[in-house]
C-alpha cells in the first residue's frame, strides 16, 4: 500500500510538471490537437501512449546509470561534448518557462484579485522557496494535493460539456497531426526531464516507476481528451479565443470560476517549482552553493526578467526546446543496450 502511496505521488509530480498555464488555458490543447478536428482526438490516443512508455523510459534509465539531474544524465547519454550543450540549452529553457510561469502567477493574482503584480510575484517566490528547501519530497506532496483539483477540473467540464462537435467525423486528408503529437510530447518529456530524472534516481523500487508513469500518462491523457472534446463541440466560438477555456468556464457560477482560478494558478505553479528544482540539482552538481541559496539566486534572477521582458527569447527557446526534446526520446526509444554500454 505504502509502494501505491509513492506512485500516486510521484504520477502527480509528472502530471504537475507537464501540465501548466498553455494547458489550463486550452491554448497548446487547440494548437496541437483540436485545430485537426477529429483526427486530434487519435493524437491524444498516441500522445497519452508516449507519455507512459517514455516517461518510464526516461526515469528508469536515470535509476539504472545512477544520475541524480539531467546535468549528469545527458552526459552519459550523449557524451561529454554533446551532453555539456544539450544541458546549456536545456537550463536556458527551463529557466526561460521558469520566468514566464513567475509573471503568469504574478498577472493571475493581479487580474483576478486586484493584488500588485510586484507583490503577487513575491508573495509566490516566497511561498515556493517555502517548499523547495524541503527537498523533493515535500515537491511530491504539494503535487499530490494540487494535481486531484485539476483533475476535478477536468471533470467539471466534461460534465458541462457535450459530446457533440460542429467538424464532421472524417478521414484525416494528412497526417501532419502526428508530427505535432511527437513534437508536443517532446517538448513536454524535456521540460519533465527536470524532475523525472531526480525522481528516477532517488525513488529504489523500479514498480514504483512503472505505476507512476502509467497513472500520470492516462491522467494526462484524460485531461487533454476532456478540453479537447469541450472545445471542439464549441469549435466556431473557441478557435480565435487567446483563453479558448474561458468559453466553457464564462458559464460557470462565480464559485465555480474562482475553482477555475485556482486551478491556473496551481498548473502555473507547480511547473514553476518543478522547474526550479531541476534547475537547482544541475547547479548543484557544478557550484559549491547551498542549495535554498541557489534557488533564491533563480527566483532572484527570473524576477528581474520578469520586468524587463523575456517573451522574444521565448519564442526562440520554446521550439528550439521541441526538437532538442526530441533527440533525448530518440535516444531513450532505444533498447536497453544504451544503458548496458554505458556500465
Amino acid at each position: 500500500m505504502k509502494l501505491w502511496g509513492k506512485s500516486i505521488q510521484v504520477a502527480a509530480t509528472y502530471i504537475g510538471t507537464v501540465v501548466g498555464a498553455g494547458f489550463a488555458s486550452g491554448q497548446e490543447i487547440l494548437a496541437f490537437f483540436t485545430a485537426y478536428g477529429h483526427a486530434g482526438t487519435i493524437g491524444i490516443l498516441l500522445a497519452t501512449s508516449l507519455f507512459v512508455w517514455l516517461g518510464y523510459k526516461m526515469m528508469l534509465i536515470a535509476h539504472h546509470l545512477r544520475t541524480p539531474s539531467y546535468e549528469s544524465f545527458n552526459q552519459k547519454l550523449f557524451g561529454p561534448m554533446i551532453g555539456r550543450t544539450m544541458n546549456i540549452l536545456v537550463f536556458l529553457t527551463l529557466f526561460g518557462v521558469t520566468t514566464v510561469m513567475l509573471a503568469g502567477a504574478g498577472s493571475v493574482l493581479e487580474e483576478q484579485f486586484d493584488i500588485p503584480y510586484l507583490v503577487g510575484t513575491t508573495a509566490t517566490v516566497l511561498f515556493a522557496l517555502l517548499i523547495l528547501r524541503k527537498g523533493l519530497e515535500q515537491l511530491l506532496v504539494v503535487n499530490a494535493i494540487v494535481v486531484p483539483s485539476m483533475v476535478l477540473f477536468a471533470l467539471l467540464i466534461l460534465l458541462d460539456g457535450t459530446a457533440e462537435s460542429p467538424m464532421p467525423l472524417s478521414t484525416p486528408s494528412d497526417y501532419s497531426f502526428l508530427w505535432k503529437t511527437v513534437l508536443y510530447v517532446s517538448f513536454n518529456l524535456a521540460m519533465a526531464q527536470s524532475v523525472l530524472i531526480p525522481i528516477g534516481y532517488a525513488i529504489r523500487d523500479k514498480v514504483v516507476l512503472f505505476r507512476a508513469a502509467v497513472i500520470g500518462g492516462v491522467v494526462l491523457g484524460f485531461m487533454l481528451l476532456v478540453v479537447h472534446t469541450a472545445m471542439l463541440a464549441n469549435w466556431d466560438d473557441v478557435r480565435l479565443m487567446n483563453i479558448p477555456i474561458l468559453f466553457v468556464t464564462d458559464q460557470w457560477n462565480e464559485w465555480l470560476q474562482l475553482f477555475f482560478v485556482f486551478v491556473l494558478y496551481s498548473e502555473i505553479f507547480t511547473t514553476l517549482i518543478s522547474n526550479v528544482f531541476g534547475i537547482g540539482q544541475q547547479l548543484r552538481e557544478l557550484l559549491d552553493v547551498p542549495e535554498t541559496q541557489l534557488y533564491l539566486y533563480l527566483f532572484s534572477s527570473a524576477f528581474v526578467l520578469c520586468l524587463i521582458g523575456y517573451s522574444q527569447l521565448l519564442m526562440f527557446l520554446y521550439p528550439l526546446f521541441g526538437y532538442l526534446g526530441l533527440s533525448t526520446l530518440c535516444r531513450i526509444s532505444l533498447p536497453g543496450n544504451v544503458i548496458r554500454k554505458r556500465f
